[in-house]
């Protein structure tokens, strides 16, 4: 009995060490397969950068601006850490020398590094997944001022953006980097950029209008605005970034104007901002105007420019903040009272906001005015046109 017993014991004894011998051997395996994605996670980074300093030589922080989507694309988080460890290992500063732009989960992991000394530019995709490689690699030149000097030159870009050199991103790439390179490009509407991802008027009037309101209605403690963005278009990535007013948290407001809403309401109207003071217990709606051919006539634009080129000029005028007191730039259409209900009574669906504040009619034309000022409703205290 005896020994039978201490035969039964030693087999219980074998398979308890076969058992701790196999859960050691499957998680070292499980390192061993961790430990070599992390290795190839970091040599992908590390042969991202060698391929641009192949092609543009050395990458320092005095020339280099890289503009990448890491961390949008699904999965792409993973190569965060490595590609830093590259970035700061050249000695280069986040908020001068790097922007990384929001995109879509399904799309491509990119980079795009632009010399501004010679003007070229290397842009990189990688795969990664199954296998880590890059994936297409190709160098251009991107000075604007060649790019755009004759015929020849516009003809050729023109057919560069045709064929999507970089993929479909060559106007976000060369407007981004040629902004970069005049030194006047300001950080918080680079800011405004990682959210928008390209870099057009259409942002740098949004921008425009921020400063604006901020430097008329000062965003102390204790006020806040609720942006009615009517008509939209570009201008509301700024406001997102810039005073956290998501549409989730109720900040900004978007909907469409018809051509004769915006020609009854005239000024060319670009929104209203209500201004909410809770130390004064004051809520004003701010209705403002932006006049794009304004900057047109400023920015030396022909009009058989094309796109890249009479936006990315319209860009450089809204870069010197000198152009943003020219006249009729901006305009304050209106400033009126208002309380609560009224702007409970804007947010509704399929209200219109210049309705609701007297400054048109439900069939879309200009009420009448009640205090000498055409085009203006019952609420309205002044007005400069």
């Amino acid at each position: 009995m005896i020994g039978r017993s201490v035969i039964a014991n030693r087999k219980i004894k074998t398979k308890i060490i076969d058992f701790v011998l196999l859960t050691i051997l499957v998680f070292s395996l499980g390192s061993i397969q961790g430990m070599a994605a992390e290795a190839d996670n970091q040599e992908l980074m590390t042969r991202v950068f060698a391929a641009a300093e192949e092609s543009l030589g050395d990458i320092g922080p005095e020339d280099t601006l890289i503009i990448t989507d890491i961390g949008s694309p699904a999965e792409s988080y993973v190569f965060l850490d490595d590609f830093y460890s590259e970035f700061y290992g050249r000695e280069l500063l986040y908020t001068k020398n790097l922007l990384i732009v929001q995109n879509a989960r399904n799309a491509p992991l990119w980079f795009a590094f632009f010399d501004k000394s010679s003007g070229d530019c290397t842009f990189i995709e990688v795969s990664y997944g199954a296998e880590n490689e890059i994936s297409y690699q190709v160098t251009e030149n991107i000075d604007f001022d060649t790019l755009s000097e004759n015929p020849e030159s516009i003809a050729a870009w023109n057919e560069k953006v045709s064929s999507k050199v970089f993929d479909g991103r060559e106007f976000a790439i060369l407007t981004i980097s040629n902004g970069w390179a005049t030194g006047s490009l300001d950080y918080e509407l680079m800011q405004c950029l990682e959210l928008h991802n390209h870099f057009c008027p259409g942002v740098s009037s949004g921008y425009v209008l921020a400063n604006w309101m901020e430097e008329n209605y000062p965003l102390e403690d204790g006020v806040s605005y609720t942006v009615f963005s009517c008509p939209n278009w570009c201008k509301e990535d700024v406001f997102v970034k810039r005073w956290d007013a998501s549409p989730g948290k109720g900040g900004v407001w978007v909907s469409a104007l018809t051509d004769e809403e915006i020609e009854a309401i005239g000024g060319s109207p670009a929104g209203i901002f209500v201004v909410t003071d809770k130390n004064a217990g004051t809520m004003q709606a701010v209705v403002l105007g932006f006049d794009f051919d304004v900057v047109r006539a400023e920015c030396g634009a022909k009009e058989e420019d094309p796109a890249w080129i009479s936006k990315y000029l319209m860009d450089r005028c809204l870069m010197d903040r000198k152009n943003w007191d020219k006249e009729g730039l901006v305009t304050e259409i209106a400033v009126i009272d208002i309380d609560e209900d009224t702007l409970i009574e804007m947010k509704q669906a399929g209200a219109n906001p210049y309705v609701v504040l007297g400054l048109l009619n439900p069939a879309g034309n200009v009420n009448p005015s009640r205090n000498g000022f055409p085009g203006i409703g019952r609420w309205m205290n002044k007005s400069k046109a």
